[in-house]
């Protein structure tokens, strides 16, 4: 048997090596094109920079060069990096061994925050996750759901409801879902030791199989601290396909700036996620959530940063969470919006070490110039100018980037058990045509972000249909209450 296990391993090795190959030559077929079409459209002796002064004036031509160079120059080595970490890491080999778990396990608790508004959701979501639990064995574990309002779940050996009084404050008057973590913190609320683990989840967010394999076998190393995975958002139904497409480039920014970040420099250099942390307790304890009322919207980022400061060693966790894209295109502005607002004042207002904010603040600087890539492509048509060769290969290599993550990502986003291989290549390769799409949303959301930077709220996304949300919660909470019971 042992035999067999290996030779099925060595051949799932083997199909990771050559999806990793196809990949690596889909990249150089993106690069080449970008260099083949800067080639093609450069002109050698066309007109010249005094030319565009002579046509436009000197003021106009620099503000058309700085339109043309802004978001380029600093997104290039970010845009690098995060093919570096494609390159030096399969992402097909990110999946983790099936099956049961057999052995014992330090304590997990699933810690889910909600605002209470959806109570229909989460006990879906809960059942489902206790679910994929049981059928890999898993003993040691609890799931916490801190809400603002009560939900009414039948608790459990594997459910505890906490409700965050009204009348609760952190001494730093933390808003917010950071006051509800906070909360959990508290010495008469706490039923953690420190060497108990957390895995943050938001209200929607789906265990996989592997992903709890992957925890596992990460909370088993000796020297785990923080982790962080990868999040799909076409793997659990789709309620809006342009937003779900859209959200490509953030599954290819976790396999790809986040590994190289996590799993090779083991720090949050590029950012953090808030709805798949694993932690240690003690070092949440320590680090806590009460970080004020501005650097609370990002509490995620402002933990991770923290903990880096502490000189914790973060890692990369294993394995896929599964959550659904916004319902809507409002709500993937204003989504984007939040972050920017959050992201802002952790770098802007917090003590952290400047070497822990100095990549998130060009990222941050970055997006809130995204609206010059529209300039860009305007003034490329009603005010030419010239660029020498290698900015015209750096602006199709920056192009063409945009596209591949698109594409890439939403391969590897969208299930492979509902849909064919041939939909997905479709899907993937038409996605490409929303990057417009893309820089519109994005730059709307970021400058909306930095014009209300100071108005601190916390837009929660719509995450049920009006159908969904009118039904009763009555029956789920039964069906929970059964499904412990014969646990």
């Amino acid at each position: 048997m042992g035999f067999l296990r290996a030779g099925a391993f060595n051949r799932r090795r083997i199909v990771q090596n050559i999806k990793h190959l196809i990949l690596l030559t889909v990249i150089v077929f993106y690069i080449k094109l970008a260099f083949m079409i800067s080639s093609y459209l450069y002109n050698e002796d066309g007109p010249g920079i005094y030319d565009a002064v002579e046509k436009y004036g000197l003021i106009p031509t620099i503000l058309i060069y700085i339109s043309l160079s802004a978001t380029i120059y600093l997104s290039a080595p970010l845009s690098l990096l995060n093919i570096l970490g494609l390159v030096i890491s399969n992402p097909f080999s990110n999946q983790t061994n099936h099956g049961k778990i057999n052995t014992d396990t330090p304590f997990i608790c699933f810690r889910v925050v909600t605002k209470g508004t959806y109570p229909r959701l989460v006990a879906d979501i809960t059942q489902k996750n206790l679910e994929t639990c049981h059928k890999v064995g898993l003993k040691n574990f609890k799931f916490e759901i801190v809400t603002d309002r009560a939900l009414g779940l039948n608790t459990s050996n594997y459910v505890r409801e906490i409700v965050v009084p009204n009348e609760y404050r952190t001494p730093n008057e933390t808003l917010f879902k950071a006051r509800a973590l906070h909360y959990c913190l508290d010495q008469s609320i706490n039923i953690l030791s420190n060497d108990d683990w957390i895995t943050h989840l938001d209200e929607e967010t789906l265990l996989t199989e592997s992903v709890i394999h992957g925890i596992i076998e990460f909370i088993t190393k000796p020297d785990s601290a923080v982790g962080q995975g990868v999040i799909t958002y076409g793997g659990c139904g789709v309620q809006h396909w342009v937003t779900t497409l859209l959200d490509g480039v953030r599954v290819t920014i976790d396999y790809g700036l986040f590994r190289l970040g996590l799993g090779y420099l083991h720090t949050p250099l590029f950012g953090f996620k808030g709805s798949f942390v694993v932690v240690k307790m003690q070092i949440e304890q320590k680090v806590g959530f009460d970080f004020g009322p501005k650097e609370c919207i990002a509490e995620d980022l402002r933990f991770a940063l923290t903990a880096w400061s502490y000189g914790y060693k973060f890692d990369f966790v294993k394995g896929v969470m599964k959550e659904k894209s916004t319902f809507s295109l409002s709500d993937y502005v204003k989504q984007r919006k939040r972050w920017f607002i959050g992201h802002f004042h952790v770098i802007w207002s917090g003590p952290l070490p400047a070497y822990c904010k100095v990549v998130v603040f060009i990222m941050n600087i970055t997006n809130v110039l995204l609206w010059t890539n529209i300039l860009n492509f305007i003034f490329s048509i009603a005010c030419p100018v010239p660029v020498t060769k290698w900015q015209l290969q750096l602006f199709f290599l920056m192009t063409v980037n945009i596209l591949f993550m698109l594409s890439f990502g939403n391969f590897m986003s969208l299930s492979r058990s509902q849909y064919s291989i041939f939909t997905r290549l479709a899907l993937s390769f038409l996605s490409q045509f929303l990057v417009p799409v893309l820089g519109v949303l994005e730059a709307w959301g970021s400058l909306s972000g930095f014009f209300h930077r100071n108005n601190l709220t916390f837009h929660v996304v719509q995450k049920e249909t009006l159908t969904e949300h009118n039904e009763k919660t009555g029956q789920l909470s039964r069906e929970l209450n059964s499904f412990e019971q014969l646990a």
